[in-house]
């Protein structure tokens, strides 16, 4: 019998990738790759729960009514790096001005498809306000706020960037 390592593929953090759309008020997005100068990105849930018990009940029950999702983020700070440069415009701006779009991609669970690879990918309207600038160690605390239902589909990267093409309703 193989042990679990044999049966099981494992899969690493740059293997689920984030592109941020650096020019959100265009026709089309433009999307760059969140990660260099970044050395965690956990994307949180936050779950929403509800939780009730009624006086004929010995305990409670709840209820999970949706997700917070988010992602702190601790960047260190890169002259000409395309998410850098985007965030360090939004430092003093709040409400639309941190409007945005993230694209989350599997790697990790990618398909060919008449020769070309496809990706499970979500794409979500966002905000991404500032919450720090220029520690000892010149970084950029900022939070991707992920906003509503995720539209599901499949990203092809071409020339090094994604396209998205939503899944057919």
């Amino acid at each position: 019998m193989n042990s679990n390592e044999e049966m099981y593929e494992d899969i690493t953090r740059d293997q689920h990738v984030i592109y941020l759309d650096t020019t959100p008020k265009a026709e089309n997005e433009n999307w760059e790759l969140l990660g260099f100068g970044v050395t965690d990105g956990t994307i949180n849930y936050n779950p929403q729960i509800t939780t009730n018990k009624w006086i004929i009940h010995k305990n409670s029950t709840s209820s999970h009514d949706s997700n917070q999702k988010q992602m702190d983020v601790n960047q260190k700070c890169y002259k000409g790096e395309p998410c850098f440069e985007y965030l360090n415009t939004k430092r003093d701006k709040s409400g639309k001005d941190v409007q945005s779009h993230a694209l989350e991609i599997d790697l990790w669970n990618g398909k060919e498809v008449d020769g070309v690879m496809k990706y499970p990918a979500k794409r979500s309207n966002c905000i991404t306000p500032v919450s720090s600038y220029m520690s000892d160690t010149a970084t950029i605390g900022y939070s991707i706020h992920f906003n509503g239902d995720p539209v599901e589909g499949t990203a092809t990267i071409v020339d090094g960037k994604p396209v998205f093409t939503p899944n057919a309703e």
